[in-house]
This record gives structure tokens, sequence and C-alpha cells, in this order.
């Protein structure tokens, strides 16, 4: 019984750090329903691209301004950074399904200019 509970707990440990080593656009896709957006008309997806720009922008702010140090980086991680993944998943969605459509607008364009990733890190 108790090697059982330690299989069970070097399973979870292992589990959680291979979550670490995957990069932010592989868990934004992991965390985005695929096609989500394959019934957005081109319109449409230029402005859910500007939506999400925006609050992405507003996410890398509140992430830079909890600072660099540990207690920063965890308010970061715990409470911006899952949200941040999701966004950053779902434009990665809107690009791979604007290029589909071959839409003339560019949701790099409609996010706006972007902040050092060595901020959000």
């Amino acid at each position: 019984m108790l090697a059982r509970a330690r299989l069970v707990i070097v399973i979870f440990a292992v589990g959680a750090l291979a979550g670490c080593a995957t990069s932010d656009d592989g868990a934004g896709r992991f965390l985005v329903q695929p096609d989500k957006y394959q019934l957005y008309s081109c319109r449409e997806l230029a402005e859910a691209a500007q939506a999400i720009g925006t609050r992405e922008r507003e996410l890398e702010g509140l992430m830079t301004k909890a600072g660099p140090d540990a207690s920063g980086r965890f308010v970061s991680t715990v409470a911006y950074r899952p949200e941040y993944l999701q966004l950053r998943g779902q434009m990665n969605e809107l690009r791979r399904t604007a290029a589909e459509k071959k839409c003339k607008f560019g949701p790099d364009a409609a996010s706006g200019p972007r902040v050092s990733d060595q901020a959000i890190r």
C-alpha cells in the first residue's frame, strides 16, 4: 500500500515538472478548443483579436507591475499567468483560422505593441 502511494506521488511530481518544461505556446494550445473560431467571419476574427490583444496587454502590465522578485513572480504565476496563457492560445488559434480563411487583417497588428517576454517571465 505504501509503495502504491509513493508511485502515485512520483507520477504526479513528474507530470507537474513536465508541465514546467512546456512552452507558453504549447500550454496555450492545450487550453484552447481547436477550431474555436471556425464559424467566425473575417470581421469577427479581427474584433476578437483586438479584444484578446487588449486583455493580453493589460495582463502583461499587471505581471510587470507585480515585480521581478520571487513574491512578484509567484503572484504573476498564480493570478495572471493562466489567463495569459489561455489568451495566447486563443490568439494562435485566431491567427491559424485567419490564415485558413485568407483574411486581410493581421491579428498581430490588432494586438498592438508587445511588451518584451523578459518582463513576463
